[in-house]
């Protein structure tokens, strides 16, 4: 199993230099905050494919949680700049030496075939999968696409580090919670989601106390819409035991709410989506389908997780009432020849049976039972996601979590998001109506539209489900009326602009018709005395620009009927300054052209009419010339 697991491993964590000895695991804070800027420094470097990011940091020796805040705020820009709304996050725990970061990195060959199938910045929806024999017969299953796209070997078997990999030989890596820098664009149900992969080190490792890995379970579990147990062999009592540590914080925790709220119902269940992965499942017969070895699946979980059928069904009742969903899959041995220590990550060395039933679960966690990430109802985006994780790192920020510590996590960020809905929503509002009416309303219509819509906000507020008592509802609000008020300041702002540049929109018609107006005086002085057509183009530009001064007059009549003088006086300064800024604009195009090259084009056109002209057939006894 040693063997094993240390080919699963390849060398490469971030930070460590090829062939030197681990250093010691945050001996004091400041190297502690010297790893997380190497971690932050070396994913900077490899923006484009990414890399894995210290999220979180569990400093052993002062049993403190901390947010490692550069990264965070890397992250943060690469959310900002794929422009997805929501987020889905998929957490791998489990511990040390159990091919985590193997099963990683197929996930990031994936993830990364789906997304340049897609297109650069496109969302990845569901691939069809091309048609396989069936498990049980003679054929060999045929290695998927999404497997070798990227080339025979594995990021995590080569000296590459673009996939999540540690140094061969530690006998541990940096606890705490760890994500790939680079977010996937994915289709989820219809909606485009901006998916994260997060790798969860050191829970239940030997190194480290059961509060401990406790904290870090909980910090993935509330950051998780799926997370992924990665265990050996089959599932365990120990095992099942370790997730019900935290779970019973989190069960009196939610208790504890429903008490104080009185009204009978009880909160939503907080946690998403469980699931049991077993490696080095042995018990599939050689003869079975792909379906019967699911129906095997569900018979181990059932085993151990339902609570009708588990003996001490406590910890299995405590599993349904935090998780939606709890599933589980078996993953046979990946083969023989990946236990050699000189195992170079070749994709053609796996077993064939593994490359099946990984091409099934992929499929599966990234498709069939993916959800966006939401907390007691509430879908978390990608701007409250940094603010959540901050949260809930605060509240367990002493490695030792409690019924206190999951209230106001789940507290915290329950407010967070209704705040954000509300805010979203007032300003999605707000901005449809000035879209509607770019030349602005009335104060007094202004001041009633506001009144509505923030009454239209404020059922919505209530309607949203927050962990905590009454007074943390109304401070929410108290808290949400003045970033309404803010942005109501903003919008009234806007709209006085638009109502002082109510005829800026006639800027280019105003213009014309000044051009034509000063040019019409100036053929009366120089050709309109002695030719007839200066005259024509004299009645010509007269009726245009008349018509332009009729049509920019009107609005300023309007203007002056709804709003009064000082207001359409105010306007047509307005719209003076906006004539003199186009004046300028054309102006400066003008000096930009080439007049030899129009001179020449207007040439051109010329000698082409003469040319026609002369193609003409003469007629009526008229000559070709005089045609």
């Amino acid at each position: 199993l040693r063997s094993l697991a240390r080919s699963l491993a390849p060398p490469g964590r971030i930070g460590s230099a090829p062939g030197s000895p681990p250093p010691p695991l945050f001996s004091t804070p400041e190297a502690q905050r010297s790893a997380g800027r190497s971690v932050f420094l070396a994913a900077m470097g490899d923006t484009e494919g990414g890399c894995p990011l210290q999220l979180v940091q569990l400093n052993m020796k002062e049993k403190k949680v901390e947010v490692n805040e550069e990264a965070l705020g890397h992250l943060e820009k690469r959310l900002k700049k794929h422009g997805a709304q929501k987020m889905a996050v998929v957490s791998v725990m489990g511990a040390f030496r159990t091919g985590k970061s193997f099963l990683l990195d197929l996930f990031l060959r994936y993830l990364r075939h789906e997304q340049k199938a897609a297109g650069e910045g496109q969302f990845a929806g569901t691939t069809e999968r091309p048609s396989a024999p069936e498990r049980g017969g003679d054929a060999t299953y045929p290695v998927p696409d999404w497997l070798t796209a990227a080339g025979a070997i594995i990021e995590g078997g080569g000296d590459n580090a673009d996939g999540f990999r540690f140094k061969g030989g530690m006998d541990h890596c940096t606890e705490g919670i760890w994500v790939w820098s680079e977010p996937f664009l994915r289709q989820i149900k219809g909606e485009k989601v901006a998916l994260l992969l997060m790798d969860t080190q050191g829970a239940w490792d030997s190194q480290m106390t059961k509060e401990q890995s406790a904290t870090i379970f909980g910090l993935t579990a509330l950051i998780s819409s799926k997370q992924i147990y990665n265990i050996s062999m089959q599932i365990q009592e120990d095992k099942v035991e370790n997730l019900a540590y935290f779970m019973n914080f989190a069960q009196a925790a939610l208790r504890s709410v429903d008490q104080a709220a009185g009204d009978g119902k009880k909160t939503e269940k907080p946690f998403q989506t469980l699931d049991f992965l077993v490696r080095d499942w042995a018990n599939f017969e050689e003869e079975w389908t792909v379906a019967q070895c699911k129906r095997q699946m569900k018979q181990h979980l059932d085993k151990h997780c339902d609570p009708t059928r588990v003996v001490e069904n406590s910890t299995a009742e405590l599993l349904h009432t935090m998780f939606r969903r709890i599933g589980c899959f078996c993953l046979p041995h990946p083969g023989l020849k990946i236990q050699k220590a000189a195992w170079t990550g070749n994709v053609t060395d796996i077993d064939s049976d593994f490359v099946r039933f990984m091409d099934e679960y992929v499929h599966e966690v990234f498709t069939e039972a993916l959800e966006p990430k939401s907390i007691i109802g509430s879908d978390l985006s990608t701007i409250t996601f940094p603010l959540v994780v901050r949260k809930f790192v605060e509240v367990f920020q002493n490695a030792a979590p409690a019924a206190m510590s999951f209230t106001q996590a789940m507290t915290s960020a329950t407010v967070l998001l209704a705040k954000e809905q509300v805010m979203k929503s007032y300003n999605s509002k707000m901005s449809d109506f000035a879209k509607k009416h770019p030349q602005g309303v009335e104060p007094e219509e202004f001041m009633k539209l506001n009144r509505s819509i923030s009454q239209e906000v404020k059922d919505q507020f209530q309607s949203v489900t927050i962990l905590g008592s009454d007074s943390t509802r109304a401070e929410a609000w108290t808290e949400i009326e003045e970033n309404l008020n803010t942005l109501f300041s903003r919008f009234k702002e806007d709209n006085d602009r638009a109502l002082e540049k109510a005829l800026v929109a006639f800027g280019n018609y105003a213009l014309i018709g000044l051009v034509l107006f000063v040019l019409d005086r100036a053929s009366d002085w120089t050709c309109d005395w002695w030719s007839q057509t200066c005259r024509d183009l004299s009645k010509f530009m007269l009726f245009i620009y008349m018509i332009v001064g009729a049509y920019v007059g009107y609005h300023v009549y309007l203007l002056v009927n709804s709003r009064g003088r000082l207001a359409a006086l105010t306007a047509s300064t307005e719209l003076w300054k906006e004539m003199v800024r186009l004046m300028g604009v054309y102006i400066d195009h003008a000096k930009t052209l080439d007049f030899k090259e129009v001179q020449d084009l207007a040439q051109k056109g010329i000698k082409e009419l003469r040319a026609r002209l002369n193609s003409l057939p003469a007629s009526g006894g008229e000559s070709k010339k005089n045609k």
